[in-house]
């Protein structure tokens, strides 16, 4: 997992008023950022526009192989 998503965050930052320090980091690198809680991994936030990226790749894909959607 560590060579899609280099950037780690625990939940604590949430709670200590980080929350828009660490979204704007996403947003300018446009990196994912991977935030885990108790040791485990929780979430991974994402930049909205990469979002529809990797969505728009995973639609051209599921095309290709001829899945149909229901």
């Amino acid at each position: 997992m560590e060579k899609y998503i280099e950037d780690t965050t625990l939940t604590r930052e949430f709670c200590k008023g980080q929350s828009a320090k660490l979204f704007k980091k996403v947003k300018d690198t446009k990196k994912p950022l991977r935030v885990t809680r108790n040791g485990k991994d929780y979430v991974v936030i994402l930049d909205f526009d990469e979002y529809i990226k990797m969505v728009e790749k995973i639609n051209m894909c599921e095309r290709s192989m001829g899945v149909r959607k229901k």
